[in-house]
């Protein structure tokens, strides 16, 4: 197992329990087990589909969390990559132990709509931290982050508009507002219906939505026609189908009623939308190898 491997594979991992944790909140499973860390008192309950559900989240989590702490202490080992990966690996311990706080507040608060949100974007963190020792154990060890690159504060504007994006989704998720409005584009037959109560909440999702999706596709076109690195290139590609895909979900889980499936593949398609504008920034901030001194 190389370092490498070990940072894919836990990447990847830390994408299914971001599919693992919305299908959770989708079958009512969240509060299956009142209390934390165990549940009804026990380590291991007596199973119905929720608690199983809900500890199963939980137990892989544990595993997820053991992972982050080995891929820590194994970059603190070698000086070479404590001095590259260091504080990306830091960073990642960091919002692994803020997760775990987190996650017990969000059944100790009984899922409290603030709780729940901050859960779902330190998960998106967290991935964001062990991505960035992924990407950069391929980088040349010579290359550098660099900040004086075209399309800077796109690049960093989209991130942002993404990230809350995702923070909106779970405002309507927290407050059960998925079904505030019954109909898609419209609500209730209307384009701008009167901003009260979980229509809020739906309607703030919808119209941020529309303009993620056009700073995710404008960002993409910019890329492919000016820009030359190819990996930012193709990460941007990726990112524009992405957000049209996001659209299309987010628009059958009203006409179909939020299923629970299309819920969770929302949130984590999201999840890769934003990771594919991650990666591209990640590569269009770095130095060539000719350019580092």
């Amino acid at each position: 197992m190389t370092l490498k491997r070990f940072y894919t594979i836990l990447s990847a991992m830390i994408l299914i329990n971001l599919l693992y944790g919305p299908l959770v909140r989708a079958t009512d499973s969240g509060l299956a087990c009142p209390d934390w860390p165990l549940c009804h008192g026990k380590f291991v309950p007596e199973f119905t589909f929720q608690i199983f559900m809900e500890v199963g989240h939980r137990y892989y989590s544990g595993v997820l969390g053991i992972l982050v702490g080995i891929g820590f202490v194994w970059i603190l080992q070698n000086k070479e990559t404590r001095s590259r990966l260091g504080i990306p690996a830091t960073l990642s311990l960091i919002f692994l132990i803020s997760q775990v706080i987190l996650g017990g507040l969000t059944v100790t608060k009984l899922l409290h709509p603030t709780t729940v949100n901050l859960h779902l974007l330190n998960a998106v963190l967290l991935l964001s931290a062990c991505l960035t020792v992924r990407l950069l154990i391929s980088e040349n060890p010579s290359s550098q982050f660099q900040w004086n690159k075209p399309g800077k504060y796109f690049f960093v504007f989209v991130l942002v508009v993404v990230l809350y994006q995702l923070f909106l989704g779970g405002k309507v998720s927290s407050h059960y507002a998925g079904l505030a409005c019954p109909d898609f584009p419209t609500c209730y037959g209307e384009w701008f219906p009167e901003m009260k109560g979980t229509i809020r909440f739906q309607m703030e999702h919808r119209l941020f939505g529309y303009l993620a999706a056009f700073s995710v596709l404008s960002l993409s076109a910019y890329g492919i026609l000016y820009l030359k690195n190819n990996h930012v290139k193709k990460s941007l590609k990726v990112a524009a189908y992405l957000i049209s895909f996001q659209i299309l979900l987010g628009a059958m889980n009203v006409l179909y009623q939020l299923p629970k499936l299309i819920t969770g593949l929302h949130t984590l398609n999201g999840v890769l939308v934003f990771m594919f504008c991650f990666i591209a920034a990640f590569y269009q901030f770095r130095s060539e190898e000719k350019e580092v001194l």
